[in-house]
């Protein structure tokens, strides 16, 4: 019996998927299913995928029994969130999660401190791919004056930003209500209080919470590899590896200022824009373009 379903975990050579029977459950049922590299299309041939499935792909899938099948087709790809594959020679891609409506940047105030470099990154690969970015800024808590608020400069540029603090639960219902009924992916630093977060949305304890690391100030890894969760009204939640490094690709160094337009505009005008709060991130963010294109 074949049936169609959304992959929700991927491992090596196995992955776990959630059959459509069971869409509108908060617990549903997971067959563990093997996949076939061979009978799987190959989306881009100057990039190696590292595995052939992601979370959020939907396939048809052929039931062997109560807890195991074989993946038979893979559906196309409404959209998807990747990387260049951390550790890898030459083009090696990761694909986090796919057909998704949302990427949720989830960024702390402090204890990490707040990283534009980082939210650079993941904005331009959400705008890249068609997705819509939400920027989500915990433990407000921590706040420490009135104008303590790095997120303002998104704001201003249109983003919609989601001040919270999971500690204290403030500000998660407004995040929640945008959510509901959709699929999103929460990418970030460890540490930043992504899987708290999640553990509210979903409304049950899962995962493990990390501490901050004492010496380094970043957040020991508690989650090691993507996992979507769905709830009882169809949202779906893709959960990723807390992430230290973001490698862009397929983006020319000469059209990512497109993608920081404050700066783009002043080019156009032939007006100076060394000076402005993302200069440094765009500048960053170039060179390492230009040095992976060597």
């Amino acid at each position: 019996m074949n049936q169609k379903g959304v992959v929700s975990e991927v491992f090596p050579r196995f992955c776990n998927v959630i059959l459509d029977t069971e869409s509108d459950k908060s617990d549903p049922k997971k067959l563990l299913c093997t996949y076939r590299r061979a009978q799987i299309l190959v989306r881009d041939p100057e990039w190696l995928e590292r595995s052939p499935v992601a979370p959020g792909d939907i396939v048809q899938v052929q039931v062997l029994g109560s807890k195991d099948g074989v993946i038979e087709e893979l559906l196309p790809r409404r959209n998807a969130i990747q990387r260049k594959a951390p550790g890898k020679e030459g083009k090696v891609l990761h694909t986090i999660a796919t057909n998704i409506d949302f990427v949720v940047v989830v960024t702390s105030l402090h204890d990490p401190d707040f990283s534009p470099g980082l939210v650079d990154r993941f904005l331009i690969a959400a705008q890249k791919a068609q997705i819509i970015p939400l920027i989500v800024i915990n433990k407000t808590d921590l706040k420490k004056t009135a104008e303590d608020r790095p997120w303002k400069l998104y704001e201003d540029l249109g983003f919609q930003c989601f001040p919270i603090s999971t500690h204290k639960n403030e500000g998660i219902g407004r995040l929640e209500a945008v959510l509901s009924g959709k699929t999103a992916v929460f990418c970030g630093h460890s540490g930043v209080g992504k899987t708290s977060l999640l553990r509210t949305l979903f409304g049950e304890v899962f995962g493990k919470i990390g501490d901050v690391n004492k010496v380094t100030r970043k957040g020991k890894h508690t989650t090691t590899v993507s996992t979507l969760l769905q709830a009882k009204n169809r949202t779906r939640f893709i959960d990723t590896p807390g992430i230290k490094e973001f490698g862009l690709f397929k983006i020319d160094p000469k059209e990512l200022i497109e993608f920081f337009p404050e700066i783009h505009e002043l080019q156009l005008k032939r007006e100076p824009f060394q000076g402005l709060p993302r200069y440094d991130s765009y500048m960053r963010i170039k060179a390492a373009l230009e040095d992976e294109g060597r």
